[in-house]
């Protein structure tokens, strides 16, 4: 199995970098420095080995994101995470953009297929642009409205996630070219750790404005 293009050094980096700041991100926030570095060595070491790179079903790749975003997911809800002002909370899925811009590079050099960009079926760069115009005014939003919000990121988010999935050449694939790129290092890294992140941000945003309407019904009704 091989990649469709020879990806630039200034792609990889990009990948590199991005899941590096974010695997720096969750370890500052929950406190979880060990676990988060073997996460993001261990994954980064098993794509080296080319171990995703199979024709097993489900992939390999699916195996370990599945479980590993219930885990990552678990450690979020139980850290501190959630008690960061609430503007910073929905402005964090702003790197979503950053994201959103290197695949679309990918796509460009032929590393990545079409459907995985905006130009195709991912509308995740949505999220990120609305994540930075709610900033100065999410404080004044009804709790609905943020709840709608995040809802809405969530299923942007888990759209491509499927779409990734469906694309890979499985006896389930349903959209072409194939989706090879994920299997190669660094590009393991944008479900493992880069969409990982993305789902934390609306895992958390979750608990703090349930936490939020907990409290506020504690003051209602001592």
């Amino acid at each position: 199995m091989t990649l469709p293009a020879t990806p630039s050094l200034l792609l990889m980096a990009s990948f590199i970098l991005l899941a590096l700041g974010m695997t720096l991100v969750f370890a500052r926030w929950t406190g979880r420095y060990a676990w988060s570095g073997v996460w993001l060595v261990g994954t980064g070491t098993l794509a080296a080995l080319g171990v995703f790179q199979d024709d097993e079903v489900p992939p390999r790749l699916a195996m370990l994101l599945i479980p590993g975003a219930i885990t990552l997911s678990i450690a979020a809800w139980r850290s501190e995470w959630h008690k960061r002002p609430l503007a910073f909370l929905v402005g964090f899925q702003a790197f979503r953009i950053l994201v959103e811009l290197a695949i679309h590079q990918a796509v460009v050099e032929g590393v990545a297929p079409p459907q995985m960009s905006w130009e195709g079926r991912n509308f995740d760069i949505l999220t990120g642009i609305t994540a930075l115009l709610l900033i100065p005014v999410v404080d004044r939003l009804p709790s609905w409205s943020l709840h709608a919000w995040n809802f809405a990121g969530a299923v942007l988010l888990l759209n491509i996630v499927s779409v990734a999935m469906l694309s890979l050449p499985t006896p389930f694939q349903l959209f072409e070219p194939d989706n090879v790129w994920l299997l190669f290092f660094p590009f393991t890294w944008l479900p493992l750790i880069l969409a990982m992140m993305a789902w934390l941000g609306h895992v958390v945003l979750l608990r703090r404005l349930t936490a939020d309407a907990n409290g506020a019904s504690s003051s209602v009704h001592p």
